[in-house]
């Protein structure tokens, strides 16, 4: 394994653990609205942000720093997400005509997996195409 991939892993992980630790502080379901992307020597390298509501989970982080996870929207469901490289720009990937989705991982082309809720209420697993557009 390459350094850099250790360090971004590490990274991911500082990340986790500072999202962990918020949660246990805000009970209102650990309110992250300022998750940041940990760099190797602790210091914040972006802030993960989320999709109009207060919480953001991230699951998921590849080389280029794209990180995917699940965001509360204004409206209160949960979405999966993915950012740009390093983090930067959320975007919301959507749902399978249901409330929900959640993304668990994303490789080096930025093809994001995961699961989504359908309109009837059923649960299906999903892929997107590179840098998580919509297979059409």
């Amino acid at each position: 394994m390459k350094m850099t991939c250790r360090l971004k892993i590490r990274s991911f992980i500082q990340a986790v653990a500072l999202s962990a630790g918020l949660s246990f502080v805000f009970p209102a379901f650990g309110q992250l609205t300022n998750s940041w992307i940990m760099g190797p020597n602790g210091e914040g390298l972006a802030q993960l942000g989320t999709l109009g509501g207060h919480d953001t989970v991230a699951n998921g982080i590849n080389d280029a720093g794209q990180v995917v996870g699940t965001s509360k929207t204004i409206e209160g469901d949960y979405h999966a997400f993915i950012t740009g490289p390093n983090g930067v720009s959320m975007t919301d990937l959507g749902t399978l005509g249901g409330r929900t989705s959640i993304a668990f991982g994303i490789n080096a082309a930025g093809r994001v997996v995961g699961h989504s809720s359908t309109s009837g209420g059923d649960t299906h697993a999903f892929i997107t195409g590179p840098n998580g557009r919509r297979h059409d």
